[in-house]
């Protein structure tokens, strides 16, 4: 609650929720795998993280993403492949739900207008991932990345095929949550659906849709 508290009061000054190219979709948390872009072969997507992934335990309004609309890059050391790099842009469509909410709105709006992406590098199987946020808040210079430190630092850490943790700091806090896969690569509901659906906090789900 406080890490929320603490993101509320710096988003107070941002006017308006909905994004200039944007507009929102609210719609049952039964239909989020209906929109978001589920993450398969077509869309070579890795399969350790194919599907959709509900974030189990945030503390913050965003719930359920895909790694569908990413392209990843060979990191190679000594001509051999020793891990994966890529980049969401964490506001765009088809990748990310938000709580339909006074917080899920504003949350969305700052990750829209710092132009907030997550440079992501695995290592060469999928076991854990590193994620360095990238924001750009002033249009007119150079975007910059927040590098992991006592004060920021986001984990992914393999549970099984189904899950990981991610392992987060986050203003100098620890938190730990679960990212858990609701649909799998073929684009069928696994039973965390239902368990899903069942504990949304809110009625609905938001996602941003290009207008």
């Amino acid at each position: 609650m406080k890490i929320k508290a603490l993101l509320l009061g710096l988003l107070v000054s941002t006017q308006g929720f909905a994004a200039n190219d944007y507009e929102f979709l609210s719609v049952p948390h039964s239909d989020v795998d209906q929109y978001l872009t589920i993450g398969s072969d077509e869309t070579q997507t890795p399969e350790s993280i194919q599907g959709l992934w509900w974030l189990n335990g945030n503390p913050l309004p965003d719930e359920v993403l895909s790694f569908a609309n990413m392209k990843w890059t060979p990191i190679k050391t000594d001509g051999e492949t020793s891990g994966w790099e890529s980049e969401i842009p964490v506001y765009d469509q088809g990748i990310w739900t938000w709580h339909d909410s006074f917080a899920g709105r504003l949350l969305y709006s700052l990750a829209y207008k710092t132009k907030l992406n997550y440079h992501i590098v695995f290592n060469s199987d999928f076991t854990h991932g590193k994620i360095t946020p990238i924001v750009k808040a002033v249009s007119f210079l150079p975007a910059v990345e927040l590098p992991p430190s006592m004060l920021i630092d986001f984990e992914l850490n393999y549970v099984d095929e189904n899950e990981y943790s991610r392992d987060s700091v986050l203003l100098g806090r620890p938190h730990t949550y679960r990212f858990r896969r609701i649909v799998d690569g073929q684009g069928n509901r696994l039973p965390a659906y239902d368990e899903f659906v069942e504990k949304a906090e809110v009625p609905n789900a938001l996602l941003p849709i290009l207008r």
